[in-house]
């Protein structure tokens, strides 16, 4: 059985590496296919996996679609006879998939993405999700009579890849921090994403950041972006210069610098909650709705949500919380995903 991914952000190169990994334990076939975007492939190279790269990230609706399409035609011949098709929620991908007549699994955790929903959650064969999403916010984008085709399971995704850390130190030296030295990891927002509707961020992290070195962190930084890097850099230059900002200029695992951080702040969800299942203080000031979020805080998580103006005021809060140590006992999706395309593929042979 040959399992196609396609991973378009770092979190899904995460989870396309587990699942090729795990998956080839069992004999399955694992071809990746990813976007030339973030650090995608980075994660890729981290977890030993290969990686067919192809197409570009859309900044605005008309690029976001032209981009889309190319893409979809260029992955035809990349992923010639794969039997089952999995990403979390890809566009492109569920255009190849279906126009081909192959079966597809959704995994999907983010009910405020409606574009995205609406585009591949009615065209996917199976649906695994997190039981924090509400059942009513999911069912708006499923067609009526195949409701039995969504999967809950009990955790997160972050799961998949936290639960299997091993933290080394010798990775954080690197960037020239000392063992000892205090420092915070930011990660920028996702700014151009197409359900992101929020335009103060970059004004409320500079001020975040004056905060935190105030306070006397080392602040490591990871820009989305070019114009957040070029914030970034206009607005520091002296601290760049001096390293009590750092912007790594060659990959590391995010994981990593988390696990020996005192806090790590997010315009996002992904990285907060991967802290804060290694029991890290952190805080997302994503300005929606991630029930994920509320998920793990309710399992003991060091996690705080904060609207972007709060973003601030919550630093000393979350600081108070202190390291808690990993958070236990959450279902881990990597063996249904792979029962579910084991299941589709010899289906669909038949």
């Amino acid at each position: 059985m040959l399992i196609w991914f396609d991973a378009l952000t770092a979190k899904q190169a995460r989870i396309a590496s587990v699942l090729a990994l795990e998956g080839g334990r069992r004999g399955y076939g694992f071809i990746i296919t990813c976007r030339n975007y973030d650090y995608v492939i980075n994660v890729l190279k981290m977890y030993g996996v290969n990686g067919y790269c192809e197409g570009e990230y859309g900044e605005d609706v008309k690029s976001k679609l032209i981009n889309g399409l190319t893409r979809s035609l260029k992955l035809i011949d990349i992923v010639n006879g794969f039997n089952v098709h999995v990403s979390l929620t890809s566009p492109d991908a569920f255009r190849v998939a279906f126009g081909l007549g192959k079966p597809s699994i959704a995994l999907t955790d983010t009910a405020h993405a409606f574009h995205v929903n609406k585009l591949t959650l009615p065209l996917a064969n199976s649906i695994i999700v997190p039981v924090a999403i509400p059942r009513r916010k999911l069912m708006a984008y499923i067609p009526h009579g195949e409701e039995s085709k969504v999967k809950f399971f009990n955790g997160v995704f972050e799961v998949m890849w936290v639960y299997r850390f091993k933290p080394n130190w010798s990775e954080i030296e690197q960037l020239g921090l000392r063992n000892g030295d205090e420092y915070v990891v930011f990660r920028f927002e996702e700014s151009k994403a197409a359900y992101y509707n929020y335009n103060e961020q970059s004004n409320i992290a500079v001020k975040a950041i004056k905060f935190l070195l105030k306070e006397g962190f080392k602040v490591v930084l990871f820009p989305r972006y070019n114009d957040q890097r070029e914030l970034v850099m206009s607005k520091f230059p002296q601290e760049l210069r001096n390293g009590r900002v750092v912007i790594p200029g060659k990959p590391i695992d995010g994981l990593q610098l988390a696990y020996y951080s005192s806090l790590v702040i997010t315009g996002g969800s992904t990285f907060a909650v991967e802290a804060a299942l290694l029991g890290i203080p952190s805080i997302s000031y994503f300005p929606s709705t991630y029930y994920t979020d509320r998920y793990v805080v309710k399992a003991g998580a060091p996690l705080i949500r904060v609207k972007p103006s709060r973003l601030v005021s919550s630093i000393r809060k979350a600081m108070g919380m202190g390291k808690v140590g990993l958070i236990k006992g959450l279902e881990d999706p990597t063996e249904l995903i792979l029962d579910e395309a084991n299941m589709l593929a010899n289906e669909n042979r038949g």
